[in-house]
């Protein structure tokens, strides 16, 4: 009778100890680093391209400061433990030189995923590459439509407004603020400029044959726009949709303001730096134009006491002395670094491409101190639009000031 119960209490305790091996492996596999190339318990690769050199040169000013943001994050112990490298390679504008620089990246380097990568047909080039990759290719500071396909294109999401939704705000404006609008246009020949007509004729529908009485495109290795202007000016357009890129939307406004010729100007949120578009434009010719906004303006004395716009200064200042605070393109590229901070903390221990996607598709309603209030973020699986509504901006002449109710993008 001793021994039928020694053995019962032997089976009992062989299976509880059997029990916990389980919870205990089960525990074990749950709490597993996962990593993919360019993650380790220690470090994070992640990698851009960037016009460094060449016609928007000024554009590199944004990992730049991404490169500085990151050092200071690094220096403060990193994100969950780890420093992250961001590895940022100049492709001069040229879609050869971004697919050279990509591999590099890729097979060389062998980021997690690459961000903050500028230009339409520069991630055009490596958008196919990547994505049969599964290499995520996040926060592209292009705004061009391709960029919302999530069904074909899964691995890509923009960090910009798309330029058709943008178009589109600009023209509900002018209907419902300039009187019998003539309009001009002035636009890149490349996916870039097509789609922000596409977004204007979209929202002018019917009228658009009759409201856009000259359209005029350039190349992005034109030397100027001077001649495409003169002929603009010439259709007697109170309306000038200057759909344009770096130095062409500075000599966009100059040469208007040459010719006596003052029409409602508007430019995409991508040209609207007063430092490195609006300066060499002359600040008094760009008096009135208007963009759209989604972040706080340095200059804008509404946001001096901010705290949010106080340590974007305090940092500007400490890490990154040699750029100008109150250059917007600094503030987006401190926007866009916090945010892919974020997903990076969202993803923990799990740091495998598959679930850096997941948790940059999992934002809800999602803000920063640099954003502007009633502007926000959520992202999902079927819709990678980024933004959900934004704010319109107008050129005091010294600085841009938002202004009225916010548009829905969607």
């Amino acid at each position: 009778m001793q021994s039928t119960s020694q053995s019962w209490t032997y089976r009992w305790l062989s299976q509880c100890l059997l029990v916990l091996l389980c919870c205990w492996g089960s525990s074990a596999s749950f709490g597993q680093k996962k990593y993919d190339p360019g993650a380790s318990d220690t470090e994070i690769r992640i990698g851009q391209t960037l016009p460094y050199s060449g016609p928007v040169s000024m554009l590199g000013n944004v990992g730049k400061v991404s490169s500085a943001y990151l050092e200071m994050i690094n220096a403060q112990g990193g994100i969950n433990g780890r420093k992250i490298k961001l590895i940022s390679l100049d492709d001069s504008y040229s879609p050869v030189k971004t697919m050279e620089a990509t591999r590099r990246l890729v097979e060389n380097e062998e980021v997690l995923f690459l961000f903050g990568s500028v230009g339409t047909a520069t991630n055009q080039v490596v958008h196919r590459y990547l994505n049969q990759k599964k290499i995520p290719q996040l926060l592209i500071l292009s705004g061009a439509n391709k960029w919302n396909d999530p069904a074909n294109f899964p691995w890509t999401l923009s960090g910009m407004f798309s330029y058709e939704a943008e178009a589109r705000v600009y023209a509900k404006h002018m209907l419902a603020q300039v009187k019998d609008p003539k309009i001009a246009v002035l636009s890149q020949n490349d996916e870039f400029g097509r789609d922000f007509m596409r977004g204007l004729r979209t929202a002018l529908g019917d009228k658009a044959t009759s409201m856009i009485v000259g359209s005029a495109t350039y190349e992005a290795t034109d030397p100027t726009v001077d001649s495409q202007m003169i002929m603009l000016k010439a259709t007697g357009a109170n309306v000038l949709m200057s759909f344009t890129n770096g130095k062409f939307t500075s000599q966009s406004i100059r040469k208007a303001a040459e010719l006596g010729w003052k029409p409602q100007v508007y430019v995409p949120l991508g040209s609207s730096s007063i430092a490195s578009i609006l300066q060499p434009a002359g600040l008094d010719n760009a008096l009135g134009a208007v963009t759209i906004a989604n972040q706080k303006n340095p200059l804008d004395p509404q946001w001096r006491d901010d705290p949010g716009m106080k340590d974007y200064k305090e940092f500007m200042k400490r890490w990154a002395p040699a750029l100008d605070s109150n250059e917007s393109l600094n503030v987006s590229g401190v926007t866009l670094t916090r945010l892919i901070l974020d997903v990076l903390r969202q993803c923990g221990d799990d740091l495998t491409r598959d679930n850096v996607m997941k948790q940059m598709l999992s934002l809800k309603n999602y803000s920063n101190s640099l954003m502007l209030p009633g502007v926000s973020i959520t992202t999902g699986v079927n819709d990678y639009e980024l933004y959900g509504a934004t704010r319109l901006q107008r050129f005091n002449g010294q600085s841009w000031v938002p202004f009225g109710e916010s548009f829905p993008l969607r």
